[in-house]
């Protein structure tokens, strides 16, 4: 494993800026998250028919597209290490915590969503091509409560995106420290030593 970190890290931390696929699946899901909330939004008005299951099928698609995202750049992040943190420890600190809340309530609002349609005993087709039958069986009770969750957990998951950006910008604007072109292919970041880092 050490070697692979080696032989990866080059090209996963150039400089100060992120490694090309992290950022790909950062802004790749940053974007299918967006389409997925409107769209959940959407649906509560929305009376029932093609139009309405056509919607519930993208919407559960893009949850599946978002979890799929996440365990890879967890396994990318595993294996290649992130550019050197910058800032005072206990905002390190803060932003390692942030992280974490935020890959746990990314991945838990599409797993509730999908946990939901099969209690309800509900299947959906995965961008029309896998076809996902309920995977538990049917307790509509248990349903409405994986639903209330999936809706608060989508709630939640709206504010740690947006504390997460304000951050970024506060890094960004007040701190000048580079913080949100890391996650950009160009712009300039401030240059840190080799410090280690939380994972």
């Amino acid at each position: 494993m050490a070697q692979i970190e080696r032989t990866l890290a080059p090209a996963a931390a150039s400089g100060s800026h992120y490694d090309p696929l992290t950022q790909a699946i950062h802004w790749l899901s940053l974007v299918a998250i967006a389409i997925a909330f409107v769209i959940g939004v959407l649906l509560d008005d929305l009376p029932r028919g093609p139009v309405k299951t056509q919607l519930v099928n993208l919407h559960a698609s893009l949850g599946v597209l978002v979890i799929a995202l996440t365990a890879v750049r967890l396994g990318w992040r595993a294996l290649a290490a992130p550019p050197p943190s910058t800032g005072p420890s206990f905002m390190q600190l803060a932003a390692s915590a942030m992280h974490l809340m935020l890959y746990a309530v990314i991945l838990a609002v599409p797993i509730s969503g999908i946990l939901m349609m099969a209690a309800k005993g509900r299947s959906f087709a995965v961008f029309g091509v896998l076809s996902v039958p309920p995977l538990m069986a049917t307790d509509r009770a248990f349903g409405k409560s994986l639903e209330e969750t999936h809706e608060l957990l989508s709630y939640l998951m709206l504010v740690l995106i947006g504390l997460h950006s304000a951050a970024a910008v506060f890094h960004q604007v007040i701190l000048k420290d580079g913080a949100l072109t890391r996650m950009l292919p160009f712009g300039r970041t401030r240059k840190v030593s080799q410090a280690p880092h939380a994972r």
